[in-house]
């Protein structure tokens, strides 16, 4: 016998149709090197991080019909959710990692919002990064880590091109991100480096977190396959 009775709770996964690639994301190719597109994934193992970027995965290879384990970038990867492993072969390959229905739910609801949120544009990876950081400049609370987290996220935020497709997905998007950063540099201009003792503190607390939900709220909605 190949199957078990009970199910081990894993997050799965499949392959982007379209995938983007170099520098420039201007490399354009169906599915992974090693994965056709639509491919199911199995996640190997939860204690990658809610937000880890790469992700080692466990599939059918393309053109091929064995499985192999692979990391992969996660935003080549949709439609995250969990399903019960009955398969003695997959099951081996996973180990015992994989546990917690519950927690298997909250990771895979968390990396379908990240997905959506880092559609629709060339630098997915950048705008995942500035997506985090303003979501952790929202809740500062301690002093000397805002001077960081601030300068820093400054910085990232005027590299950024203002190109709509780029980073950003419309104009409404652009136009959160400008205020933001008008708010930020009246600080840096006052020479004030104390950002949450200054009057304006809580306006660029609110634009973050104004920021963070225009770049999260999907741009059509579909249903996730099964």
């Amino acid at each position: 016998m190949d199957e078990q009775a009970e199910p081990r709770w894993c997050v799965v996964a499949n392959v982007a149709e379209v995938t983007t690639h170099g520098p420039e994301a201007s490399e354009v190719q169906r599915g992974l090197k090693h994965f056709s597109p639509g491919t199911k994934l199995w996640l190997v193992s939860p204690f990658w991080g809610y937000a880890g970027d790469r992700i080692e995965v466990l599939g059918r290879h393309r053109g091929a019909r064995g499985l192999i384990r692979l990391v992969v970038e996660r935003r080549h990867l949709t439609n995250f959710r969990v399903r019960g492993v009955y398969n003695a072969r997959v099951l081996r390959e996973l180990g015992s990692d994989w546990l917690d229905k519950d927690r298997a739910e909250r990771i895979a609801e968390y990396w379908n919002r990240v997905s959506v949120m880092q559609s629709g544009v060339q630098y997915q990876t950048r705008r995942a990064d500035i997506a985090e950081r303003l979501a952790v400049v929202s809740e500062m609370t301690e002093p000397r880590t805002a001077s960081r987290v601030v300068a820093s996220s400054l910085q990232l935020l005027s590299r950024s091109d203002m190109a709509v497709g780029r980073v950003w997905r419309d104009e409404a998007e652009v136009e959160s991100v400008r205020r933001l950063l008008d708010l930020i540099r009246g600080i840096t201009a006052d020479q004030d480096t104390d950002y949450l003792g200054h009057p304006d503190w809580p306006r660029i607390a609110e634009a973050a977190r104004a920021t963070v939900a225009l770049l999260f709220t999907p741009p059509g909605s579909g249903a996730l396959l099964d």
